[in-house]
């Protein structure tokens, strides 16, 4: 079974049209798993190094299109699509891209 050393998993949940949380998926996170699959690809990081997964509701709708870097744990928010080779060059070296790092409530 082939592991990477990290994995990105990005939120595609989708909720109904006009629930007042919105979704991932409607700010446009299913195309940015593409994106990401691209961008590791390009690098060279997508067969050993770095995974890009879709996944289920990642519970931080408020932060916009939300990605969860494993295993640095760190969760990224409000991702677009301007965002990715930022985050695939980070991942391919285990760092964190500081500026997308989601905060919840009285963290600094």
């Amino acid at each position: 079974m082939p592991t990477r050393q990290r994995y990105l998993f990005v939120c595609i949940n989708r909720r109904p049209d006009g629930h007042p949380k919105g979704s991932c998926a409607e700010k446009g996170s299913e195309a940015l798993v593409v994106l990401l699959k691209e961008a590791l690809a390009k690098r060279g990081l997508a067969k050993d190094v770095v995974r890009a997964c879709s996944s289920s509701c990642l519970d931080m709708c408020e932060a916009g299109v939300a990605i969860l870097q494993e295993p640095q744990h760190v969760v990224y928010g409000g991702v677009t699509a301007e965002d990715v080779d930022a985050i695939a060059d980070a991942a391919g070296t285990g760092a964190v891209v500081d500026r997308l790092v989601a905060r919840g409530a009285g963290e600094a």
